[in-house]
């Protein structure tokens, strides 16, 4: 396997494996605000948690689709060894943290398909 295809996979994981864990942390996150907003409805409509926990259940969506697209791409690409034959390669353009990846893959095949 090429260097470039291993450093693309491994960059890949590390992208996945972080979302993953910022996925995790915002839904605890979330739990956490709207538990806070429920007990302080009583009182009043307090919009600094119903804000806090609108921002982070954002944020775990967008994570959550990061983490899907990058996993799918891994798995689909699990025996990857030359360029020109990476396999789904959309499901980077979705994942919207992999744009660094996806223009590496973009720019190996095309000078690949120069020579």
């Amino acid at each position: 396997m090429e260097n470039r295809i291993k450093n693309i996979k491994q960059g890949v994981y590390k992208v996945a494996l972080c979302s993953a864990i910022i996925f995790l942390v915002s839904i605890v996150l979330t739990s956490v605000f709207i538990t806070l907003l429920v007990i302080t409805l009583r009182q009043k409509v307090s919009w600094l948690w119903l804000s806090l926990a609108i921002v982070t259940s954002l944020i775990a969506g967008f994570t959550l689709i990061a983490t899907i697209c990058g996993l799918t791409f891994l798995k689909s690409n699990k025996n990857w060894v030359e360029i020109e034959k990476v396999t789904k390669k959309s499901f980077l353009d979705w994942g919207l943290f992999y744009f660094v990846y996806s223009n590496k893959i973009d720019k190996f095949s095309e000078k690949n398909e120069e020579n």
